[in-house]
Parts: C-alpha cells; sequence; structure tokens
C-alpha cells in the first residue's frame, strides 16, 4: 500500500512539473515579445526598406514555432512518463492483490486446521463423556446388586437352617402333613426382661423414652392395624415386640443390627417392622 501511494504522489509531482513548464514556455514567449517589436521597430526605420519588415516577422515566426515545439516535446514526455506510471501503478496493484490473495489463502487454510482440530477435540470429549457415564451406570448398577445381595443374605437368615440351630415341631398324624418350623435360634433374653412385668419402671423409661402406661396404650391402639397371623412355617411376631423394635430403634437411633441382636429378630424383619409401625402411627 505504501509503494503505490508513493507513485500516485509521484505522477502528481510530475503533472505539476509539466504545468510550471508550460506556464514558463508561455511566460519566456511574453518575455519575448518587446525583444521582437523592439526588433521590429528598428527593422522599420532600418534605410534598407522591405527586407527588413519581411526578417523581423520571420525572426518572430522561428521564435514561436520553437516555443511550440519545446510545449509539444515536453508534453508528449510528460504524456509518455504518466503512461509508465500508470503501467507500474497498475502492476503494484496486482502485485498487492497477489499478496492479499495469498494471505487469505493462508489464513482460511490456518482457520480450516484449527476449525478441524477443534472438532476432533469435541469429538474426543464426547467420546469420554460418554464412556465416564457408561462407567457410571455399570458401577451404580454394581452398587445395587451388591446392595440387593446384601439383604437377601440378611432376610435369607430368618429363613435358612444351620444344622444344630434348626428345630421342628410336634408331629401330626400320619395321614395328615408334617409341619416344620426353619428359624434360626437368636436370643431374646433382652426383650424378654423388658416385657415382664416386674421390669423396673425406671430402666424401662431409661430404654425406650416413655414409660410402660404410655407403651401399653400404643400397644392397643396400633393391636388391629399391625396383628399378623401365625402361618405353617413361623408363628407371628407379637404386637407388643413390633411396637418396642420401632419405639426403640427411633428412641436411641442404634443401627439395625443392634436391634436384631436385642429383639432376637433378623435385621430385615427388624426394617420391616419399624416401616410397619410408623405408617401404622402416621395413618391415625
Amino acid at each position: 500500500m505504501y509503494v503505490s501511494e508513493l507513485r500516485r504522489f509521484q505522477v502528481c509531482q510530475r503533472k505539476l512539473s509539466a504545468h510550471l513548464l508550460v506556464k514558463g514556455s508561455h511566460l519566456g514567449m511574453s518575455e519575448n515579445k518587446p525583444q521582437l517589436q523592439q526588433s521590429k521597430r528598428r527593422r522599420k526605420v532600418s534605410p534598407t526598406g522591405g527586407g527588413g519588415i519581411v526578417g523581423a516577422e520571420g525572426d518572430e515566426e522561428r521564435v514561436k514555432t520553437k516555443g511550440l515545439n519545446e510545449i509539444i516535446s515536453s508534453l508528449v514526455f510528460l504524456e509518455d512518463q504518466e503512461k509508465s506510471d500508470l503501467r507500474e501503478l497498475k502492476k503494484v496493484d496486482q502485485e498487492e492483490i497477489i499478496q492479499f490473495e495469498r494471505n487469505h489463502s493462508q489464513q482460511k487454510g490456518a482457520m480450516m486446521d484449527y476449525f478441524f482440530k477443534l472438532q476432533d477435540y469435541n469429538g474426543d470429549a464426547e467420546r469420554d463423556e460418554g464412556t465416564r457415564k457408561r462407567k457410571a451406570k455399570a458401577n451404580a448398577f454394581t452398587a445395587a446388586n451388591v446392595a440387593a445381595v446384601t439383604i437377601a443374605s440378611a432376610s435369607a437368615e430368618d429363613i435358612v437352617s444351620t444344622g444344630e440351630n434348626v428345630t421342628t415341631s410336634d408331629k401330626t398324624p400320619a395321614s395328615g402333613p408334617q409341619r416344620r418350623l426353619w428359624v434360626k435360634n437368636r436370643s431374646k433374653d433382652w426383650w424378654d426382661q423388658c416385657n415382664s412385668p416386674d421390669f423396673p419402671e425406671e430402666e424401662f423409661r431409661k430404654a425406650f423414652r416413655m414409660g410402660k402406661s404410655t407403651f401399653d396404650l400404643i400397644c392397643n391402639e396400633l393391636n388391629s392395624a399391625v396383628a399378623k397371623e401365625n402361618t405353617m412355617l413361623r408363628d407371628a411376631v407379637p404386637v407388643r415386640q413390633r411396637a418396642a423394635v420401632c419405639i426403640w430403634r427411633l428412641a436411641t437411633g442404634e443401627p439395625l443390627r443392634l436391634v436384631s441382636k436385642k429383639f432376637g429378630l433378623g435385621i430385615s424383619t427388624c426394617h420391616k417392622l419399624v416401616l410397619e409401625v410408623c405408617s401404622a402411627i402416621a395413618a391415625f
């Protein structure tokens, strides 16, 4: 861009020089006019007669012709110089256009390379995100399976017998089916002590955060809602023990494993009793 501006400045400068040259030629001719007139007057008054007049006119014509030739030569030279400058300017403009197109092509190529790299990066990020989501789902599914297996194992403790802890019921007559109870033998000493009429009121209040009368009232109110019937496999958990499991769990906040040991029931059974009693209380 700076080169083209410089060329245009040079063209303007040459045009100004031509203008000054033409003006100077006119000034020179105007300055020569008094001399020609004086020479003409001298020749008019010279003793030679008519020949002097013809010589003066010839000199004037030669001066004019010379001035015009100089002007024409200057104009032709300036015209040729202007054409040359225009060709140079056109050449410079073409070079600038070519350079601009080359730079544009390079920038376009660089932008396309950056765009393709960005697409590749986004594709890799999406694939990584999908992989992480699949791993998270797999981990959650595995954790759910482990929890289900744990719960199933805890529930199985209520029905699976272990060699020494199996008890059988009385045999029925030969003509009828035989009834068998498959129950794991657990200690209920602590609950039997608490449920005893001789158990101290203070100890009962410390364990269940309420007196015996209040506990009896709750059991009577919940009797119809939480009572269950005995089955062929096992006897149902009494209403007082059901209510005691829920109340002691809520009063102490102890884990279900400790609740299971205190009341001689399975962990899953204790969890189920807590939910049933709480639902029954909320229904009232």
